[in-house]
Formats: structure tokens, sequence, C-alpha cells
């Protein structure tokens, strides 16, 4: 066990931003201890191995979105492989399964409309307020799904200047996406092995309940009764979790902000079949089929195209999804099940005498993550700049909710905000060690 008065700097977290930060600290020769919960690294990047689908398949965290700088920096770094997302969208309407061109393309209108909001507003307010009516029935329709699908938010409460970003800007879906050939687990396992070389313990299995603090000195206590003290600490958890944690004295404000910041839901299921049985849909040619979205439950569903394994990855996202958090693993296989029967017109026993293994990720029901990612709330405002000051530079958060730009809720804002963290502290530490050459020597006699 490491010496404890030695830790300059405790991470609660050993996710992206957690293992970032903990990389950037040590090569700049800080002393820093990791404190992880799971008996695993990664939070929400959780790789499986190849012998269990055929390839690495991916129970969190799956695609590399937009451009990523920061990440694929670190993949060059790693010697790791993206792979540049292809194939068609389709989508389910009356029943009928359809190609989809985006959204934005096609309307004019919508882009108008979103182009010149003056006001915030859910996006479900949006909608009603500006394409009413049943000539806007399939448009609305289909950017709900997308919210719940894509952003796994609630269409109530998510900020529509925040899609707006989203749709406008970048993150346009489809655009420069991608996955890591390898998965995001060994982009991870290369962040960790980095922070070991340089010194940095990583103690697994360990839930921290308290964190009893003062200015530059913290105290950390978890579970299992074991006590830790560093100068400083960051905390990486998912925002659900943070107010799971005692702090002492409270952080009243950076707990609000927390609770002001969305969070969505979602369960993901992988299913392996024997074939690749959606290759044809009544007249239909599916074999470049990549991602459909239907209605509800399980509603977005994708393949591993270009790569013809038989694999489909469903996502139950948004409200529905904590509406499930306690369903069993079989009554969730059965749901994904129906969905696809509903989806594509196939019997569900033929499903089920071709599936070959499944896998259930329910995020909602994990008490480490309680939920997916981050997204901007009509009641958010200042939240994001609120929790990503440091308290009495003495605590420091940090996670994909709170990289500032346009990779808000990925794991290149998790990775950015744990490199943003560790470069505000060395500053802060910096600034605080007196330069030696302006000072009057007569004054230190």
């Amino acid at each position: 066990m490491t010496n404890t008065q030695s830790i300059d700097i405790i991470i609660v977290g050993a996710g992206a931003a957690g293992l970032m930060a903990a990389r950037e600290l040590s090569s700049a020769e800080k002393k820093v201890f990791v404190l992880e919960a799971r008996d695993r690294i990664g939070g929400r990047v959780w790789s499986l191995p190849e012998k269990d689908f055929g390839y690495i398949a991916e129970c969190g965290a799956e695609f590399v979105h937009g451009s990523a700088t920061l990440t694929r920096r670190l993949m060059r770094e790693a010697g790791l492989t993206f792979v540049p997302e292809e194939g068609e969208i389709w989508n389910v309407h009356g029943g009928m399964l359809e190609k989809q061109e985006y959204f934005l393309k096609k309307n004019d209108e919508l882009r108008r409309k979103l182009e010149n909001l003056q006001e915030d507003l859910s996006i479900t307010d949006f909608l009603n307020i500006y394409f009413s009516g049943e000539d806007h029935e399939k448009l609305r329709s289909e950017i709900i799904r997308i919210v719940r699908g894509y952003d796994t938010a609630d269409p109530e409460d998510v900020s529509t200047f925040e899609l707006r970003d989203e749709w406008l800007g970048e993150k346009d879906l489809g655009l420069n996406e991608g996955k890591i050939k390898e998965g995001y687990g060994a982009l991870l396992t290369f962040l960790k092995n980095e922070s070991v070389k340089e010194g940095v313990e990583i103690l697994l299995g360990s839930v921290v309940n308290t964190i009893s603090w003062r200015k530059n000195s913290v105290r950390v206590r978890t579970e299992k009764g074991l006590s830790f003290s560093a100068k400083k600490i960051i905390v990486t958890v998912p925002l659900p979790v943070i107010p799971t944690i005692n702090f002492e004295p409270a952080i009243d404000g950076a707990i609000t902000a927390a609770s002001n910041i969305g969070f969505g839901n979602v369960i993901k299921i992988i299913l392996r079949f024997e074939h690749s049985w959606w290759y044809r849909v009544d007249d239909k040619d599916m074999s470049r089929f990549s991602f459909v979205l239907a209605g509800e439950g399980f509603s977005t569903w994708w393949t591993q195209y270009p790569n013809t394994l038989p694999i489909l990855t469903g996502y139950m996202g948004g409200p529905i999804a904590k509406q499930y958090k306690n369903a069993s693993d079989e009554e969730l296989l059965g749901m994904a099940l129906d969905a696809l029967v509903s989806i594509f017109g196939v019997q569900k026993e033929v499903l089920q005498n071709l599936l070959v293994y499944s896998k259930v990720l329910n995020w909602v029901a994990d008490p480490f993550t309680r939920g997916a990612y981050s997204y901007t709330s009509v009641r958010t405002k200042n939240a994001y700049k609120e929790l990503a000051k440091p308290i009495e530079n003495t605590i420091f958060f940090a996670g994909e909710a709170l990289h500032p730009g346009t990779a808000t809720a990925t794991v290149e804002s998790a990775l950015g905000s744990g490199e943003d963290v560790a470069s505000k502290i060395l500053e802060i530490e910096e600034n605080q060690i007196p330069n030696l050459a302006n000072l009057n020597p007569n004054a230190m006699l």
C-alpha cells in the first residue's frame, strides 16, 4: 500500500477522464493515486474479449464522434486502428422500412427555424410550436427518435439550443463517425499502462463514500474502511453518482450544478445470430444496413457494417429506459426480439432459433453509472461552468459533461476534461511556488 502522506492527488474513478488526468499529472512527476469502485478500469467504456461475439464488442461507448482530435492522437500513440463508419440508415414509418435521408438535408424550414430561435426551450415544445399538425408528424417522430436513441435524452427536458449546435455543427449525425478496431478498452488500457509506468497506483473495488476536506487537504474514506490523504482530489464519477458521496463540509453549489445538467438513460443489448438474416427484408436490399430508427423500447439498432458479422446491437434510450431499470435480462431480451419482429416482420420463433449469444447492459441499474451520459437540459444554464470550477483549488471535477465544445457527452470530451483538469492543477501549483529570482534577498534574512 502506498504511503498516503506522499500522495499529491487522489482521483476518484478510473474511466477515460480519470486515467487521462492520471497520465498527465504523473508525467509531471506528481504522485497520483486512483480509487475505482469497479473491479475493472474503464467506467462507461467496457470492451469484451473477441471470443464472446467474434469481435471486440463494446458494452458501453462504441463510436468515435466527429474529428475527435485528442482521441485520434492517443490512438496513434497506442498504435490503434480507426475504422470509418459506413452503410445506410433506415427508418420505420407506418410499419414500413425506408431509407432515411438526414432530416436537416431535406427540410430547409426546420434549419431556418432552428437558426432563428432566440429563446431556448425543450425540443418537444419547439416541435409543438413550430411543427404541429399531421403534415409534420413524420418529422416530429424522426427527431424524437434521434433525441432518445442518439442523445439518450428526455425530449421534454433537452435543450433545443444544444441540439441545434449538435445538428448544425460537427456532431452532425454520421459526420466522421467511426470505431476503434481494437476497442475503446485498448485505448484506456494504454493510458493505464502509461500512468502505472510513471508510478500511479490504481486500487480497484474501492467505493468512495466520504470526502473530508479543507483547503489543500483531503481525506477519502471507502466503504471497506480504508482511508487515504492527499493535497487535492479529482472526482470523475458520472453526474448522478456525485450526490451519493458524502462531502464534509458539504459542497451544495456543485451538487446543485450536477443535478441541473441532464443525464440520459440507456439499456443496450448485443445479439449474435447464426447468420445475417436481415440482408433481405421483403423486396428491400438491406445488405448495407448500418442503422435503423424505429418506435418505442429498443428503438435504435445497428450492425457492424462493413464487417459482415451477424451482430445486431439495440439501444433503449431516454425516459423509457428508466421505466425498465429493474427488468430482468430475460425480459429485456424478449423486448429486444419483439422490437426486431416489429421492425423487420420476421417471426420471433425464427429469431430465437437463430440467436447464438446475447448480452444485456442495463446502465440505468448500474450503481456506479445510474444512466448513460450527459445532455444539456433547459435547466442547465451555467451549471457546466459552476461544476468545472475548482473548490478552493482542492476539489476538482472532470468527465464527459465538463469539456467545452461540440464533443460533450463523448469519450473525446471525457479525455479532454481529464487533460484540462490536470493542466489546471499544474498551473495552480506553479503559481503557488515563489519565484526566488524576484525576491529581495534581504527580506529572507
